[in-house]
């Protein structure tokens, strides 16, 4: 049933469902949640105003970085024969930016709490929280390890001819915009990033579902062709 007895299709469909998925819950999250505000007090009375969008909106990003995890791993499988160092390394700083992003998930949810509380205090505690350097360095700053290994991904993808040139970039630009949103208060930049992932992973995550077991185990450079139409 699904393959599950089948160890190299299981992976292929869990790999290939994962790229589709992971950026369409972390677009759907973008889209529903509430305004975002660089002024504390600001931003509770933002999340107060729509407190259930937001909980479901992390809800979904926290479901979107369970996601990733495969969907980055099969990238990773991906470029295994070419520009495998490209995989291992964007690999390796795009799980790493996915914890970083988790914290910050984390922390979002205490803001949902807190906005639901209100009061001086709680606003004074917010912004002492939030100019942390144990807060912000560790977590906001290791959230843009998943961009640069996007980044690392994506340029991996293109050398090795894996995906049409569109998809690499939009991999690697809408992962480094998800990234860099986060610490510039700009609805519009996580808006496109979330898009561009969604696009090019998504398209990424259809070519591994439509190609065999077998040519998974390689990198699909004469699986792209079909896809895009050329002969």
């Amino acid at each position: 049933m699904f393959g599950l007895s089948d160890s190299h299709h299981f992976r292929k469909t869990v790999a290939g469902v994962s790229m589709i998925l992971a950026p369409l819950m972390a677009l759907l999250a973008v889209v529903i949640a509430p305004e975002r505000k660089e002024n504390e007090a600001a931003m509770l009375a933002s999340v107060a105003a729509d407190a259930d969008a937001f909980f479901v909106s992390q809800m979904l990003i926290l479901g979107a970085i369970v996601v990733a995890i495969p969907a980055v791993l099969g990238l990773v499988h991906v470029l295994r024969e070419k520009e495998v160092a490209y995989g291992h390394v964007g690999g390796g700083l795009a799980l790493v930016g996915l914890v970083a992003i988790a914290g910050v998930t984390g922390l979002e949810l205490v803001v949902w709490r807190m906005a639901e509380t209100g009061g001086a205090g709680i606003v004074a505690l917010y912004s002492d929280v939030m100019e942390s350097a144990g807060v912000v360095i560790p977590l906001f700053f290791g959230s843009l390890g998943f961009g640069v290994g996007m980044l690392v991904l994506g340029m991996g993808l293109h050398r090795a001819k894996a995906v049409a040139p569109l998809h690499a970039v939009s991999i690697a630009l809408g992962g480094l915009l998800l990234a860099v949103s986060g610490l510039v208060y700009a609805e519009w930049v996580t808006l496109i990033g979330a898009a561009l992932l969604f696009a090019g992973l998504g398209m990424t995550g259809r070519l591994v579902l439509a190609e065999s077991d077998e040519d998974w185990e390689h990198t699909p450079e004469a699986a792209v062709r079909p896809l895009l139409g050329a002969r």
